[in-house]
């Protein structure tokens, strides 16, 4: 795959389609060969803006056909094009557009000049765009995409899953993220169907749609269950999902075993996955090699070396972001090393198999007063399977001794709540002290489905998870 020569790629296709569905639940459908003819016109109009090779447009826009267009219009004229997240505050116009250098802004529908004067661009032959990613903190840290890396992914990616004109693919996430990006590049070059729409209006589009693969977030994948399981009128979850689902890919955060279990025992194959926007895709379960609750097998092997501690480091050829832009030299520091090296800040061990499993992320790790420190997402695995628990999240006491953590009953009753106390006071007898739960916050809701305890990139707040714990103090029970 060459982004190259994406464009003579599907130019001629006239059987595959992109699908749009809007907010409204509006259908529209274009061939990929009048897609290319759109992008082509808005190639136009950016020339007819004096955008140059090098430049930098700036979108920010809904998922849709145009969005697409826009992407791919940029593509051809050899500018960047630098992808706003839905929110991203851009108040005065003219002052946003002076501040980030653009050439051009798309806002929506509306198409605003750039910058008067401005000096011939740089033209940097690797740099295909300028995203930005949230991490577990939820704050959004600008990447620069690499071409290079763009490709490689995506050359990886049709292999592993044998991606063709037979498939279609549903993406639900902002494009704005560039997974998203990933995956329309993807169906372009290998003449699969793509299908667009907003998350409000992903479950009938699933059914209307018959997607062959989906990409999405633990978060998706528990409303779906729930939603197949109440709705469902007797169909399985494969026919829920529309009834040609090859395979479905979750990453972005850990997702509970129990789900894995209720997909396998539906007849889907929930795949889990593990990348970073910084170093591209790491490790993947596929259709032929799966281990449930493990990330998968590395992809580059050679690639990947862990630090004493477990942490991953990743050193490859061609890694996806060329490193991070607007942010400090020091911030950058703590990800990119000057050696090539991608720092991960996840904790992760290979079984004898070579297949990977996440621990937990170094900045969610708890130091105990002890000294100790312990990887929250460790803890929670002993306690998952304490009977009546539907979800556990693990947080540090206010003062630093011990462990506490806020659960989410499977039925929210007194002597539910009793027997949830009785089942975490057994495992604490059976594991080493500093994995114990000291005290306990009940929610009747998963945290993990709130949007208030969630990132920007739909993974979870601990941080806010935390604050939550705190102001419930009064609340807990003493284990």
């Amino acid at each position: 795959m060459e982004l190259a020569h994406l464009t003579e790629r599907y130019r001629g296709n006239h059987e595959a389609v992109v699908v749009e569905i809007d907010g409204a639940g509006q259908r529209r459908e274009i061939s990929h060969a009048e897609l290319a003819a759109l992008s082509a016109a808005r190639a136009g109009e950016l020339r007819a803006a004096g955008v140059r090779a090098g430049d930098v447009v700036g979108l920010r826009a809904v998922n849709g056909i145009d969005w697409v267009a826009w992407d791919l219009g940029v593509l051809e004229v050899g500018a960047v094009l630098q992808a706003y997240p839905d929110d991203f505050e851009v108040g005065d116009v003219a002052k946003f557009v002076a501040e980030h250098g653009l050439a051009l802004l798309i806002l929506g529908d509306q198409v605003h000049p750039g910058t008067p004067g401005r000096p011939e661009p740089v033209v940097t032959p690797d740099l295909h765009s300028l995203v930005y990613s949230s991490g577990t903190s939820g704050v959004l840290k600008g990447v620069r995409i690499s071409r290079k890396g763009t490709e490689y992914v995506i050359r990886r990616f049709i292999d592993a899953f044998r991606i063709n004109g037979d498939d279609r693919h549903l993406i639900f996430l902002p494009l704005s993220n560039f997974q998203q990006r990933l995956s329309v590049y993807c169906c372009l070059w290998t003449g699969a169907d793509l299908v667009l729409t907003p998350y409000q209006r992903v479950f009938t589009a699933l059914r209307d749609e018959s997607p062959t693969f989906l990409i999405g977030p633990p978060i998706f994948y528990d409303a779906a269950l729930q939603l197949a399981t109440k709705t469902g009128k007797g169909a399985t979850l494969g026919e829920f999902f529309g009834g040609r689902l090859r395979f479905a890919i979750t990453g972005m955060a850990p997702i509970r075993r129990e789900t894995l279990e209720a997909y396998a025992t539906g007849g889907v194959r929930l795949l889990e996955a593990y990348g970073m926007t910084e170093s591209g895709m790491i490790g993947w379960n596929t259709l032929e090699h799966n281990r449930p609750g493990s990330v998968g097998r590395l992809i580059d092997p050679e690639a990947v070396t862990f630090l004493d501690d477990g942490e991953l480091l990743i050193h490859r050829p061609a890694p996806l972001s060329l490193g991070y832009f607007g942010v400090s030299a020091e911030v950058a520091a703590e990800t990119f090393r000057p050696d090539g090296v991608i720092v991960t800040g996840d904790y992760g061990r290979l079984d004898q198999d070579g297949y990977l499993t996440l621990v937990g992320r170094k900045k969610d790790v708890i130091a105990l007063s002890s000294g100790r420190k312990v990887h929250p997402g460790e803890v929670e695995s002993n306690f998952a399977g304490v009977p009546g628990i539907a979800d556990v999240i693990v947080v540090p006491q206010p003062n630093g001794h011990g462990l506490g953590a806020v659960v989410t009953p499977a039925d929210d009753g007194d002597e539910q709540r009793a027997a949830v106390l009785e089942g975490i006071r057994k495992v604490n007898e059976r594991v080493d002290g500093h994995f114990q739960i000291a005290s306990v916050v009940f929610s009747a809701e998963p945290l993990r489905g709130n949007p208030a305890f969630l990132t920007a990139n739909l993974k979870l707040s601990r941080s806010a998870v935390a604050a939550y714990f705190a102001e419930r103090r009064e609340q807990d029970s003493a284990i």
